[in-house]
C-alpha cells in the first residue's frame, strides 16, 4: 500500500469531517450530528440503498441520526479507518475504510455474522464549518457478495443465477444469528476518538498551472481516453508507475502502468460500447484530483464473462488520483457496481423474499435468451 503523504495546513473543514467519521461513526456519538451538519443536510446516496432510510437521499440531522442507529445496529462493531484526507474551497474528499461484522438487520437482509471489510468515498460540501451535503460511493456491490445478498461475480447464466438462487433462498429461512442485545452495541465499550492530525494528505504547494495540468490529464481521461475511446493516449495520461485500485468485483488485481489501465477500459468498452462518462464535480489539492463521474451506455458485449442484455445503464462513480508531474500515478476508484447490475438484471433487489427472488430469476432468464435472439437477428442483417 502506498504510504499517504502529509501536507502542512490544518483546516477547520478537514477537522468537522474528521469528527464527523470519528465522533459520530466510531464513537456512536450521534447527539453531535446536529452540531458537525446544517438544518438543510444532505446525502446523496443510490436509489438500491434506498431500503436504508426513505427515499434515494437522506436529508437532515434527525433523517441522519437514524441512520447511523441503523447502520450500528447492522454492523454493531463496525470501524472506519481514514485512509486519505484533503480540501480545497469548500469540498472536503475522504477514502475511508469500514470494517466489523453483520450482526443486525441491514437493507432487508437477515444478519449472517459474517466479517465485513469495504471502502468508501466521500465528498462533503462545507458551509460555515458545517457538513451541507455528502455524495457518497462505497463498495455495495462487494458488500452484498459477502453478505449473500447478491450473486458473486460470474454467475453468468440462468443455472448459475438458480443455484444461487436457490442457496441464498436456503440461507434466508434457516441461518438465523441472534442480534446483540442491547442497542447500540457496548460489547468492548466506546471506540477511542484520535485527535485531528491536524495535516491533510497530499503534498507540496503547487501553482496554478501544476493544478491545471493535473485537472487537464483527468479531462483528457474522461473527454478523451473514455468518449473518444482513444485507448492509444493511455502514456500521456498515466504515469509510467501507475497503480490502479479498484473494488475487487471490478478488478481483481490493482492495474499496473498505462497498459493496465488500457487493458481495463478496453474492457469496459467491450461490453458497453457506447459509454459516456460525465465529470460532475473535481477536487484538487497538492498532488491529489478527486472527480465524481456518472457514465451511461448500452450492455452490448461481454463484461467480466456477463451475457450482453441490451440494458441501458446510468453509474455513479468517485475517483481520487496521485498525480506525478500532471500524470496520474495512482488511483482508488468506487463504482456503484450494485447499482449497474441491478439495472442489467444480474443481482435482484437486496432483501427479496423467495418469491421475489423466483421472479428475478424468470426475468433474468427472459433477458437473456431476449438479448440472443436480438444478437442472432442483427448478425443475419448485417450478413
Amino acid at each position: 500500500m502506498t504510504e499517504t503523504r502529509i501536507g502542512a495546513r490544518p483546516d477547520t473543514a478537514a477537522e468537522t469531517v474528521w469528527r464527523w467519521i470519528h465522533d459520530c461513526g466510531n464513537a456512536r456519538r450521534r447527539e453531535l450530528v446536529g452540531k458537525l451538519v446544517t438544518d438543510g443536510f444532505r446525502i446523496h446516496g443510490t436509489a438500491w440503498m434506498g431500503r436504508a432510510w426513505t427515499g434515494a437521499d437522506l436529508r437532515g440531522p434527525d433523517a441522519c441520526r437514524t441512520w447511523l442507529l441503523t447502520l450500528h445496529r447492522a454492523f454493531p462493531d463496525l470501524t472506519t479507518t481514514v485512509e486519505d484526507l484533503f480540501c480545497a474551497g469548500d469540498r472536503v474528499v475522504a477514502r475511508i475504510t469500514h470494517r466489523g461484522s453483520h450482526r443486525g438487520p441491514w437493507l432487508g437482509l437477515a444478519p449472517t455474522g459474517r466479517a465485513v471489510e469495504f471502502s468508501q468515498t466521500l465528498i462533503c460540501r462545507m458551509e460555515n464549518g458545517r457538513i451541507a451535503e455528502i455524495w457518497q460511493e462505497l463498495d455495495g456491490l462487494g458488500l452484498l457478495i459477502t453478505l449473500g445478498g447478491a450473486p458473486p461475480m460470474g454467475t453468468a447464466g440462468p443455472g448459475q443465477a438458480l443455484r444461487w438462487a436457490a442457496g441464498a433462498a436456503a440461507r434466508t429461512a434457516f441461518n438465523r444469528v441472534p442480534q446483540d442485545r442491547p442497542w447500540p452495541w457496548r460489547g468492548t465499550g466506546w471506540q477511542s476518538v484520535p485527535p485531528f492530525p491536524g495535516h491533510l494528505s497530499g503534498t507540496g504547494d503547487p501553482d496554478g498551472t501544476e493544478l491545471a495540468a493535473n485537472e487537464k490529464a483527468l479531462h483528457r481521461w474522461i473527454d478523451e481516453c473514455v468518449n473518444e475511446q482513444a485507448v492509444h493516449i493511455c502514456a500521456e495520461i498515466f504515469h509510467e508507475t501507475y497503480l490502479g485500485h479498484s473494488p475487487p468485483h471490478a478488478e481483481p488485481e490493482p492495474l499496473h502502468g498505462p497498459e493496465g489501465y488500457a487493458r481495463f477500459i478496453r474492457g469496459i468498452l467491450t461490453g458497453f460500447p457506447d459509454a459516456h462518462a460525465t465529470i460532475e464535480d473535481m477536487v484538487s489539492a497538492g498532488d491529489r484530483v478527486c472527480c465524481r463521474v456518472r457514465m451511461t451506455g448500452t450492455h452490448r458485449g461481454v463484461y467480466r464473462d456477463l451475457t450482453p442484455t441490451g440494458r441501458r445503464f446510468a453509474m455513479s462513480q468517485i475517483v481520487v488520483c496521485r498525480m506525478v508531474d500532471g500524470k496520474i500515478a495512482e488511483s482508488w476508484q468506487e463504482i456503484d457496481g450494485a447499482g449497474l447490475l441491478l439495472q442489467l438484471g444480474y443481482v435482484p433487489r437486496p432483501g427479496s423474499s423467495p418469491l421475489a427472488m423466483l421472479s428475478w430469476f424468470l426475468r433474468l432468464g427472459a433477458s437473456l435468451a431476449g438479448a440472443a435472439g436480438h444478437s442472432r437477428t442483427e448478425g443475419a442483417r448485417r450478413g
